[in-house]
Parts: structure tokens; sequence; C-alpha cells
């Protein structure tokens, strides 16, 4: 039989995909089995364009996080914490990137109202099996099906479907202030708001999945137009620079989205500039499998542009590619250098030290690996590969202690309980690592799985 506390954290899954927030931060991917892609310039260079939003909603440098979903529709949601999810669909198809940063003004309303939070609470609320019924109901009609919650309370569906509106209009304002505090125009979401409302006389199977999980699109765009008709920003353009990131990004993310062939074909069509098609049609290459080609191509343009970072990491990752991991290393020492603290390159760094083996090569990816982990505590990968580099280098006491942070991170509370017992059993152990290993098994030794 399945608990309240069970049928709470099933409920909240299906309720944040059902309204467009599908990801619970931590070892799972989503309810939907969607594939992320992890890629620092992707991450880098969408953080860097919505950056001033960022700090016009008073976040600080970097408080916001973009991670992307390999996924043809066009969507982009919140799930607690200061992360903005985006699909890769919503990249291809908007019109540009003042479309884009309209859609990450309005996210950054939802993070900034706490909306997720709020959410959190009222299931925390549902105690029982009648408000657990409701909630399962609501989470069908959030999605776009709103006849399919006669099963539950209907004015507690209708109560949660209200709140759902009030919060995208709230985001709306936020957005807009957003916008305007930063002297962005605001056409982009006008346009996408006017594109969503049409999409109300097309059938369901037709309907985007952002207007099913952003409701409220029609009475939501007379504000945006009355906005954009007052606003004296509404006539800028964003920067060159800007708009030559966004480019780039997209036509990155199509040479890793469409088929090989396709990239190939079209490289011309789909790159902005000639340095991009060479890009673009090395990533083909690599994903073929040819990867002789795909370096042949980084090579120049790692010749050409030394001070690029993604161009030295896309080469370490072909050469780890081809079992050629000292050279890798090389190129991401140098990736590194150019953007210091880069998570991603961080953790490609550590992989192909742990290959290349060695001393002097371990004890670096110790060192890599430490700063990865730090920085993004709850990849349960960090800890394993930095557990495996300690491993190697003989620190078996702390590797162990990595690895049960690995269980911990991805909710394997008996695994955890294991690796610290087996500190626990050692002769010699160190104070601090004896003491992490007690905490440890204080907190999960007694729990089941």
């Amino acid at each position: 039989m399945t608990s309240p506390a069970s049928m709470q954290r099933l409920l909240r899954a299906i309720l944040l995909f059902a309204v467009g927030a599908a990801l619970a931060v931590g070892s799972a991917i989503s309810p939907a089995a969607a594939s992320m892609i992890r890629d620092t310039e992707i991450e880098a260079g969408l953080e860097g364009l919505m950056a001033h939003l960022v700090a016009a909603a008073g976040f600080p440098p970097g408080g916001v996080k973009i991670r992307i979903f390999i996924d043809p529709s066009y969507n982009a949601f919140v799930a607690g914490k200061r992360i903005i999810y985006v699909h890769s669909g919503l990249l291809e198809q908007a019109s540009g990137a003042g479309e884009f940063l309209g859609v990450m003004a309005h996210e950054l309303g939802h993070v900034r109202e706490g909306h997720v939070q709020r959410l959190d609470d009222e299931l925390q609320q549902a105690s029982n099996n009648a408000a657990l019924a409701t909630l399962a109901a609501i989470a069908v009609a959030a999605g776009g099906s709103g006849d399919a919650a006669a099963g539950g309370n209907d004015t507690a569906t209708r109560g949660f479907l209200a709140s759902r509106r009030r919060d995208e209009a709230v985001a709306d304002e936020i957005a807009l202030d957003l916008l305007e505090a930063t002297g962005t125009s605001a056409i982009g979401l006008r346009d996408l708001m006017a594109r969503m409302a049409r999409q109300r006389s097309l059938p369901e199977s037709r309907q985007s999945l952002y207007y099913s999980t952003h409701p409220g699109a029609r009475e939501r765009l007379q504000a945006l137009q009355d906005h954009v008709g007052k606003s004296d920003h509404s006539a800028n353009q964003l920067p060159e620079a800007a708009l030559a990131i966004y480019a780039r990004i997209v036509a990155k993310m199509a040479a890793w989205t469409e088929s090989p062939q396709r990239v190939i074909a079209r490289a011309a069509e789909m790159a902005p500039d000639p340095t991009m098609e060479t890009y673009i049609l090395a990533i083909a290459s690599f994903r073929r499998g040819d990867l002789g080609d795909a370096l042949a191509r980084m090579d120049e343009l790692t010749a050409t542009y030394p001070d690029d970072a993604f161009f030295h990491e896309f080469k370490g990752d072909i050469l780890f590619a081809m079992a050629r991991p000292a050279e890798a290393a090389a190129s991401y020492e140098t990736a590194l250098q150019l953007r210091p603290g880069s998570v991603l390159i961080q953790l490609n760094l550590g992989r192909s030290l742990i290959a290349e083996g060695g001393p002097a090569s371990l004890e670096r990816a110790i060192q890599v690996l430490a700063l990865a982990r730090d920085a993004e505590s709850q990849w349960g990968f960090l800890h394993r590969q930095y557990g495996i580099a300690l491993g190697k280098a003989g620190r078996i006491v702390e590797a162990d202690l990595a690895l049960a942070d690995e269980a911990i991170v991805i909710n394997d509370k008996q695994r955890a309980a294991q690796l610290a017992r087996r500190v626990l059993a050692r002769d010699g152990v160190a104070e601090n690592f004896r003491s992490r290993a007690s905490d440890i098994l204080f907190r999960y030794g007694g729990q089941a799985d």
C-alpha cells in the first residue's frame, strides 16, 4: 500500500511536470525520462545573455542557472531552487534572442515569487486520501485536460487552476518590470503570447506544451500589448554581441539535436558564419564516429582562435573519445585556464587524468574534481568520479566517503550506510573521516531503502 508521504512525492512529480516544472533536482531526470544535455558553452552563453535580468531580479551574479533538455517541444519551467529548465525546442523555435529573454524574464518571475515552493507547501497539507485524490485530479487538469478532473473535488480543482493562472499573471508582471528596468524590449514576450493565444482554437494534439503549462494566454496578452505600446524601450535592439552569442548557441544546439547527415547537408545554412560552419561540421563528424575529421576541424579552429575555451574543450572531448587521455587533458587544461571554475571542464579534465593514470595525474584529478564537486554538490556523478580518483590514488577511506556522498545524493540510504560502516571498520582512520562516517551512519543506518 502506498503511504501518503510516497503519494505526495509522486503527485509532486506529476504536478510539477503538468504545470511546467518537471525536474526534481538530484539524480533523477524527470517523470518523462527526458534527456538533459550539459554543455559549458550553451549554459554559460544563455546565463550570460540573461545576466542583466538576473541582477534586476535581485539575485547575485550566477545566482540563477540554466539547464537544457533535449526535447523538441517549446517549453521552459522552474522546479525549485534557482534553476530554469529550457527545452531545446524553445531555442530552435523562438523567433530570436528577444523572445528567449522574454521567456526567461517570465520564468525569473516564478523563481522570485517562490511559486514552486508554494506548490510544495500545498502538497504537504494533503494528508488524507481525499486530498490526495483531489491533487491527482488536479494534476490531470493542469496538464491541459480540464474535463479529466471529475474524480477530485471540483472546487479544489478550480481553485488550484485559478491559482496557476494568477501565478502566470504575476510572473508576467515581474517579467515586464525586469525588461523595463534593463531597457529590454518586451516585443518578443508579447509576440510569443499572441502565438499562444491563437493556439486556444487548435486541437489539443497541435497545441504547444508551453501553452498547456502556462495557462491564460488570451487574458494575459492585453497587458503585454499595453506595455509594449507605452514602453520607451519597445524599439530597442539587443547588442550585436548578444545576437551573435545566441546565434552560435542555436547553431550548436541544432548540431547536437538534428541528425548528423542533415547537419552536414545544411551546415552553410544553419551556421551564422564560416567559423561556426566548421564547428558544427566537427560536431556532426564526432556524432557519426568520424573522429579524425572532427579533430582536424577542431585543430584548425583552435589554431585560428587560441583564446576560445569552448573550441579547446570540444577538442578535448574528441581526444578523450579517441583514447588519447594525456592530449585530452592538455586541451581541457587550456580550456580551464580560459574559463576558470567551469564545472564541466573540471569534470572532463578529471576524467581524462584518471584515464591517464600516474601519481601526478591522479593528484591533479583529485584537485579539480573536488572543486567541481563542491560547486555542484547535488550531482552524484561528480562524487563518483571524485571517489574513483581517490581510490586509484590509494586513498581508500576518502574514496568510500565520496561514494557514500554519491549514495546520499541519489537517495540510496542503504549503500551510504554500508560504506560508512566499511570506513569505521578500518584501523587507523583519521578522526575527521571517522566522524564523517559516524554522522552518515547515524543519519542513514537505521533507515529502510
